[in-house]
């Protein structure tokens, strides 16, 4: 009897056990492969640059809103674009997991919206990245202030040449890119930042020594980390000059969620750009199809051939955010070879669709052409309708 109850002691431990790595391990697993959500907040210049924006265009794993804010309208303006673009309540807000602000203009706040995005930065755990112009253009209120991690930058900035000196004593979050020539790369624009006691300085604008990336988290509760740029996303911040800047980007959302960083930075390149190529090609083929079933081509078949399509780039799009890229490529590869296959038959709907337009407007103009050169033949070569007629001249009256 006592040994059964030692069993039962024993097999109770191991359940609980079991059932304790259980709980622990699948909150963390799905962490780890859970999609992300944000928005951007601004407009005009630079807007191309912004990595977040193309990460929202080419990575699966991140999903953004924008929010097109122009600076130079009145409030009463900026108020009616609220509306339509942010949201409403705090849930809503906090829905979100980052925020992104292209040097916006948010003076035309109400206080609820104010404190709404304290909240966020301080008990909901929300991330912002801020390129900003100028605390006295961009941020007055004071309750927001409190959270971007610098006291004052300049309002003028500074168009000329730089290049950025990463610190070596930091987390890993931008020196693995240092030998992928991360601070070979050069912007165009910078501001001075004045850096908050207990804030982290990530770089330095070089040669000029003044610092390029400043973040800390606000107090709170469950404080988000809060990023300042020493401009807005300016050119260094650009694929076409920075191979690298999206993946430094994603770097510094992962780190800010506490997630785990990019593990293989080459592969995730490589899968992200097979999945930008499988989106054109898919959105060429859907063009396609609809400029073909305009002219009465049966599409269905591949319609839904499409969608199956994208239910099968979903499986790889979990293992890529699951930073399993090599079956995520393999299958991609394969992916990419039916897309093709699936472009070539749209192709041929879309010729044959279009083969009775050519058909008939070829007999238009070709019996319309035929009409009036059998008329103009009759009427002025044959001449079969006139008749002769007599002069007439004059005669004399009397």
């Amino acid at each position: 009897m006592e040994n059964r109850s030692r069993y039962h002691r024993r097999l109770d431990l191991v359940i609980c056990t079991f059932f304790t790595i259980w709980v622990v391990a699948c909150p963390l697993a799905s962490a780890a492969s859970e999609r992300l959500s944000g928005m951007i907040i601004g407009y005009g210049s630079g807007m191309l640059n912004n990595p977040f924006r193309i990460l929202a265009l080419d990575d699966p794993q991140l999903v953004f809103d924008t929010y097109p804010l122009p600076s130079d309208i009145p409030h009463e303006d900026k108020r009616k674009l609220d509306r339509v673009y942010y949201p409403r309540t705090r849930g809503e807000l906090l829905d979100y997991d980052l925020m992104v602000f292209h040097g916006p203009r948010i003076q035309h706040f109400v206080p609820r919206q104010v404190q709404d995005l304290d909240h966020a930065f301080r008990e909901g755990g929300m991330a912002a990245f801020c390129g900003l112009t100028g605390l006295g253009i961009g941020w007055e209120d004071p309750v927001l202030l409190e959270v971007i991690p610098i006291h004052e930058r300049s309002v003028s900035p500074y168009y000329r040449s730089y290049r950025v000196r990463f610190r070596a004593n930091r987390d890993p979050v931008f020196t693995p890119f240092l030998e992928y020539g991360a601070e070979r790369v050069f912007g165009e624009v910078y501001t001075e930042m004045y850096p908050k006691q207990g804030s982290v300085v990530w770089g330095d604008v070089v040669p000029y020594d003044l610092p390029w990336l400043v973040s800390w988290k606000p107090g709170g509760g469950d404080p988000g980390m809060i990023w300042n740029v020493a401009h807005r996303f300016d050119s260094w911040w650009d694929e076409s000059n920075n191979l690298y800047a999206l993946d430094v980007a994603t770097n510094m959302v992962f780190y800010s969620l506490e997630m785990e960083l990019i593990g293989d930075i080459p592969a995730r390149r490589e899968a992200r750009s097979m999945f930008r190529n499988v989106r054109v090609q898919m959105s060429l083929i859907v063009s396609m199809l609809n400029w073909a079933e305009s002219f009465g081509a049966n599409t269905a078949q591949l319609s839904a051939r499409l969608a199956d399509l994208e239910r099968e780039a979903e499986k790889a799009a979990d293992d890529y955010i699951a930073q399993d890229y090599e079956p995520a490529i393999a299958f991609l590869e394969s992916l990419f070879e039916e897309v093709k296959r699936s472009t070539t038959e749209a192709v041929r709907l879309k010729d044959q669709a279009l083969l009775w337009v050519y058909l008939v407007e070829w007999l238009a103009v070709s019996g319309t052409g035929a009409v009036c050169g059998f008329v103009l033949w009759t009427v002025m070569v044959r001449r079969r309708t006139y008749r002769e007629v007599e002069t007439t001249r004059l005669t004399d009256l009397r």
